[in-house]
């Protein structure tokens, strides 16, 4: 019967710790605009996706230069593709290395702050001295040398490049955080209730910058894409996929500009706007939550 109750108290917790966030969210206009800005971006992607029958990878599928009409809807490319699945396709590839990227580094981010500024001493010294070393390293020019060394580069090994430099500097922001709030008096009074340092810091010290932690979730996952796209126009990418960057990089190789050919490199111009957009509102919307202050703005 103990057991019994204790489940339902368990259930009705996540019921009413749902609630409140599906509140926050509906009462958040930035984070409800840019969540579903993005969710109408991925169904659109995925709808595409299965509504176009040619294939966006295979070259010499359709013809080649096509304008966009009933039946190519973005026209094809000069290597005979159609442009409007490469797009679909492209966003869905784009997304998945960006937040698989963000992720990974967003991780490695919060275990470096965490772990060295809540125990301090020579941990702390030590992923210091590392994050700032990260920090003044030409990050552009070692993601270059990295791709360019890879032979075959997969989209797990694309995000793993991205997130090795993504963590440096949100790291060093969330340890002014930890920093600030291990000195708190909750704080001391969960180490004199005899909670260790994990269970301090994942029960009391997360849940209360929770909003700034998902504000800079978003910041890491923006910057994964910007260091992906970056990388793929300079011919670094995954070649055996499509993704926004890749289509950017065909189009400048087969000058689409000077050609006039604006079907082939404007869609992912606007997709990749709609998508940092959209992050941009998500993040917006947390930081209104984490400061006050800005909500009269």
């Amino acid at each position: 019967m103990i057991n019994k109750n204790s489940h339902l108290k368990r259930l009705l917790v996540k019921a009413t710790l749902i609630k409140n966030t599906l509140l926050v969210v509906k009462g958040n206009s930035y984070i409800f605009s840019g969540l579903c800005l993005l969710v109408c971006i991925i169904l659109f992607a995925v709808v595409g996706m299965h509504i176009i029958p040619f294939d966006p990878v295979k070259i010499g599928s359709v013809p080649m230069d096509l304008p966009p009409s009933s039946k190519h809807l973005l026209g094809t490319d000069s290597l005979g593709r159609d442009l409007f699945a490469q797009l679909c396709f492209g966003t869905l590839t784009s997304l998945q290395i960006g937040f698989l990227a963000g992720i990974i580094g967003f991780l490695i981010a919060l275990m470096v702050a965490f772990f060295g500024g809540y125990h301090g001493g020579k941990l702390d010294g030590i992923l210091t001295t590392l994050t700032e070393v990260f920090l003044t390293t030409p990050t552009l020019i070692i993601l270059i040398v990295i791709a360019a060394v890879v032979e075959r580069i997969e989209i797990p090994t694309m995000a793993l490049i991205i997130s090795a430099f993504a963590w440096a500097w949100p790291a060093k922001t969330m340890r002014a955080q930890v920093l600030s709030l291990k000195e708190r008096g909750f704080i001391y009074l969960s180490r004199l209730s005899g909670l260790n340092s994990l269970e301090i810091i994942l029960k009391h010290m997360i849940p209360n910058i929770l909003p700034f932690l998902g504000s800079y979730f978003a910041v890491v996952v923006s910057a994964a894409m910007i260091s992906e796209v970056g990388l793929e126009v300079l011919g670094l990418g995954p070649r055996h996929t499509i993704t926004l960057g890749m289509m950017l990089h065909w189009a400048m190789m087969h000058a689409a500009v000077t050609r006039n050919l604006i079907w082939w490199w404007l869609p992912p111009c606007i997709m990749l706007f709609l998508i940092f957009f959209s992050l941009f509102l998500f993040q917006r919307g947390l930081d209104v939550i984490a400061n006050p202050r800005l909500k009269g703005e």
